[in-house]
This record gives C-alpha cells, sequence and structure tokens, in this order.
C-alpha cells in the first residue's frame, strides 16, 4: 500500500491478488460516508473500449487522450485533446 496528499487531499494506493482494476473514491463528513467503486476482474471487461479505438484510430485529426473523444463526449480536463495541439 501506498499514499499521499494531493492538494490537501489524501490519496490510498493498495495493491490487491485477483482484482485487475479497482477504483473507489470516497466522500466523508461527519458521520457520513459516500462511496463510489468499480471493479475489474477480467481484462475482457476492456475489450469494448481497445476494439473502439483500434477501429477509429485512422480516422484522427490529433492526440487523444482517453476514449471520451471517440464517444463523442468533450473534455476539458488536463488531458483534452485541445490541450494537446
Amino acid at each position: 500500500t501506498r499514499g499521499g496528499v494531493v492538494d490537501g487531499v489524501a490519496i490510498h494506493s493498495v495493491r490487491l491478488p485477483g482484482l485487475v482494476a479497482h477504483q473507489e473514491v470516497i466522500f466523508g463528513g461527519t458521520g457520513e460516508t459516500l462511496r463510489i467503486r468499480h471493479d475489474t476482474s477480467d481484462r475482457a471487461s476492456f475489450m469494448p473500449g481497445v476494439l473502439l479505438a483500434v477501429r477509429e484510430v485512422m480516422n484522427l485529426k490529433s492526440l487523444v487522450v482517453g476514449l471520451e473523444g471517440l464517444f463523442g463526449f468533450e473534455s476539458e480536463g488536463p488531458h483534452s485533446a485541445a490541450d494537446a495541439g
């Protein structure tokens, strides 16, 4: 396990056997928590995104980071295609 603090937010990383990927976001206040969790136990779950990227790569005019651009979602984060160009 490892952890740290980024911009005042505590982040903790755990490696677990049997899970390909596990993401969990925990929001907490006095006397309450809200958890959003996603577990992946088989790499086959990534195949639809891989196949989409393989099919679309020849149609791209600029760098795309993530699948949002291939789905037609606008990304305004630090990894958007607009930042790359």
